[in-house]
């Protein structure tokens, strides 16, 4: 079905990034037309599906999964049925209406990147009050934030890692924290988002961080499993992935505290393009689950119909 209009594409990566994109990706700038194209060729046969085709938007699930076509077709799809399976999560969804969760500081990107370049987030659930803030509407924070710092093209390249900062979690986040949402936003990360998550770093991990942690460990894969890190009360080990230059001082670092309210100002600015984003998405939810294409614990399609050309 044909989707929203085409977008010219400009592409704002350094020289040494296109070099890195195209060693850790498989992306070629002489192939990246070809490549966007076929990507839009498969979603527009999709006659229940109203997806987005501009090249900036079609280029985050190419580079997501390393340019193998299927795989990053399976991305998309997977990204409009969460959409749909999950309606009225996303109705109304803007920066706006999660306005209270953002600035509560729970999760916060920081300015500056770490040593590989890759975006940092920091999550700090001791500061969720689940008697004010609703289990998901952390969730509708973390796709607000993801999908804005996504469209950054070093993001899209060099990935993200996450500073999960557990001071002053207790049993009040521990009971309230369901498997279910667990389930959820994992398998928006892993499975319907198009991002490169490097690493995960637990700090302040409390006395109940086993329960807490097991809750959340079913539903990991296994390459993901593999970039978890796990400082305790150390937060200076965290400077050899992040220079103490870019972190705050709560981190040992040189750096200011994180100025949320100015972060939450600039989200802010954002809410008619996530409205403009809500008319996307499949006609029927049957569909959506007809033409899903599964991924299996390795990243590997389970299914597929089209092949990525192979081109020397």
């Amino acid at each position: 079905m044909e989707s929203s209009p085409e977008k010219e594409y400009l592409c704002t990566l350094t020289p040494e990034l296109i070099k890195k994109a195209e060693k850790e990706l498989n992306e070629k700038p002489q192939w990246r037309e070809r490549d966007i194209q076929a990507l839009r060729d498969m979603v527009n046969k999709q006659q229940d599906l109203l997806a987005r085709t501009d090249d900036a938007f079609l280029l985050r699930f190419l580079r997501a999964r390393k340019f193998d076509y299927d795989r990053a077709f399976s991305l998309l799809l997977n990204f409009y049925q969460m959409k749909a399976e999950n309606k009225d999560l996303f109705v109304d969804l803007k920066p706006s209406t999660i306005q209270h969760v953002l600035r509560s500081g729970l999760i916060v990107p920081l300015e500056h990147r770490d040593r590989e370049g890759r975006k940092v987030i920091v999550l700090k659930p001791g500061r969720w009050n689940p008697e004010i803030v609703p289990l998901f509407d952390m969730y509708k924070t973390w796709f607000v934030i993801l999908s804005k710092l996504i469209e950054d093209e070093e993001t899209q390249v060099n990935g993200i890692i996450t500073i999960m900062d557990l001071k002053d979690v207790g049993w009040v986040q521990v009971r309230a924290l369901s498997p279910f949402y667990a389930k959820k936003v994992t398998s928006m990360i892993q499975e319907c988002f198009p991002l490169r998550l490097k690493g995960i770093h637990y700090i302040h991990e409390p006395s109940m961080f086993d329960i807490l942690f097991s809750i959340i460990r079913p539903f990991l894969k296994e390459k993901i499993v593999k970039r978890l890190h796990f400082h305790g009360q150390n937060v200076s080990a965290l400077h050899e992935f992040v220079s103490p230059e870019n972190l705050p001082q709560e981190y040992n670092g040189v750096l200011n505290e994180i100025d949320i309210e100015a972060w939450t100002e600039s989200l802010l600015k954002y809410d008619a393009q996530f409205e403009e984003e809500f008319k996307y998405g499949f006609k029927e939810l049957q569909q959506a689950n007809k033409l899903v294409i599964k991924e299996d614990a390795t990243g590997e399609c389970l299914m597929g119909t089209y092949r990525k050309l192979e081109v020397d």
